[in-house]
C-alpha cells in the first residue's frame, strides 16, 4: 500500500478529482490512501463504490474507525440522488467540519442509460458544492471503460490524481458548458401515449391514468405508488411555477414507463432537485422527491417550455411496449383520457 499523501489544495471549499486504476490492487490503493489521509486529518469518510467491490473494501477498511461503505450501485441507481444522500447528506450530518467521499459512480457494467446522468452528476458537483468543506475523490477503471468516459471524467474534474499528487485537468470544462452539451433534445413522445391536460380540480384523475398506463405496461406494487406520487409532484410544480396550460403523458418502451409534464415557464436553477433546502424552508423538495422515485429523470427547457421526463424500470421480462388504451376514456374537460391523434 502507498502511503498518506498530502493534498495540493488550499482548506475551505470542494476539492474535486479523479483518479484512473488498472486492475483491482490499484483500487485497493487508491481506497486505502484515501481513506488513512482523511482519518489521519480527523474526517469523515464515506466509500461508495458498486456492491461487487464492497467485500474487498470492507475487509481492506474494517479495522479502521469513523469510515462508512455504500452500494453505490443502491444509493447511486439514480446518480442525481448522489449529491443529495452521499454528498450533501455527509455534510449536513458533519457541521463544522471537513468530509471526504470516495465514490465511483461509474463502472463497466452499468446500464448504458445512465452514462449521460453520472457526467451530468460529476459536473453538479462543481456547479453546486464549490464552497463545501468537502474532498471528493471519484474512481475511474482505466481497464474497462472506452476512452470517451475518460475524457468526461477529465472534463468534469478539475483535478487529476495519480502518484500520490494532484495535476490540474487538461481536459476541464466549466460545469454549465458541460451541462449545455449534455442537454439534447429529447425524443418525442410516442403519438399514442396517454395524454392529460394538467389543472388543478383533476389530479385524481390524471393520478388514476398514469397509474393505469402504468400497470397495463407492467409496473406493480410500490412502483405505481411511486409513479402516482411521481406525477403528482411534477404537476403541482407546473401549477404553481408554470405560465401557462401544461400536459402530462406516460408511455412504455424500451423496458421503461415513461411520465412526462411539460408546460410553459422556466425551470432556471439547473440545481433544482439536486441540493436539499434547508430544515426551515417550506419548498424545494418536490423534484428532489421525484428523483428519489424515479430511476432516470430528464429535465430540459426549450423555447420557454420545461419539460421533466421521469421515468421508472419495469420489472425483468417486461419489454415494456404500446400502453393500452383504457377501458373508458372520459373527455378533458372531466380530467380524463385524451388520445391524440396520429402523428
Amino acid at each position: 500500500m502507498t502511503g498518506v499523501a498530502r493534498s495540493p489544495f488550499p482548506d475551505g471549499g470542494l476539492h474535486h478529482d479523479a483518479l484512473f486504476y488498472d486492475h483491482d490492487t490499484d483500487h485497493l490503493d487508491a481506497v486505502h490512501e484515501f481513506v488513512v489521509a482523511g482519518r489521519s486529518a480527523g474526517e469523515p469518510v464515506l466509500v461508495a463504490v458498486p456492491g461487487h467491490r464492497i467485500p474487498l473494501v470492507r475487509r481492506l477498511l474494517d479495522p479502521l474507525d469513523g469510515v462508512e461503505i455504500a452500494d453505490m450501485a443502491v444509493i447511486g441507481h439514480n446518480p442525481a440522488t448522489i449529491i443529495p444522500t452521499a454528498l450533501c447528506g455527509l455534510v449536513r450530518r458533519f457541521p463544522g467540519r471537513r468530509v471526504r467521499v470516495l465514490e465511483e459512480s461509474l463502472w463497466s457494467g452499468r446500464r448504458p442509460a445512465v452514462y449521460r446522468h453520472c457526467v451530468e452528476h460529476e459536473a453538479m458537483i462543481n456547479l453546486g458544492l464549490a464552497d463545501q468543506p468537502l474532498t471528493a475523490r471519484c474512481l475511474f477503471d482505466r481497464s474497462r471503460l472506452p476512452d470517451a468516459a475518460l475524457a468526461d471524467a477529465e472534463r468534469t474534474h478539475p483535478w487529476l490524481w495519480s502518484g500520490g499528487a494532484a495535476r490540474p485537468s487538461a481536459g476541464y470544462r466549466p460545469p454549465r458548458a458541460v451541462l449545455n452539451q449534455l442537454a439534447r433534445p429529447l425524443p418525442p413522445p410516442p403519438g399514442d401515449a396517454v395524454t392529460v391536460p394538467i389543472d388543478a380540480a383533476g389530479l385524481g384523475a390524471l393520478r388514476a391514468a398514469v397509474a393505469a398506463a402504468a400497470e397495463a405496461a407492467g409496473l406493480g406494487g410500490e412502483r405505481v405508488d411511486d409513479l402516482r406520487i411521481t406525477v403528482t409532484e411534477l404537476a403541482s410544480n407546473a401549477l404553481t411555477h408554470g405560465t401557462g396550460p401544461a400536459t402530462a403523458r406516460c408511455w412504455a418502451a424500451a423496458g421503461e414507463v415513461v411520465c412526462e409534464v411539460s408546460g410553459p415557464g422556466e425551470l432556471g436553477d439547473p440545481l433544482a432537485g439536486r441540493i436539499p433546502p434547508t430544515v426551515a424552508s417550506i419548498r424545494g423538495r418536490g423534484l428532489l422527491l421525484v428523483q428519489r422515485l424515479s430511476d432516470l429523470v430528464d429535465v430540459r427547457v426549450v423555447d420557454g417550455v420545461t419539460t421533466v421526463r421521469a421515468r421508472l424500470e419495469l420489472p425483468a421480462g417486461r419489454a415494456g411496449g404500446r400502453v393500452p388504451a383504457p377501458r373508458s376514456a372520459p373527455d378533458a374537460a372531466q380530467g380524463g383520457f385524451v388520445r391524440p391523434a396520429s402523428r
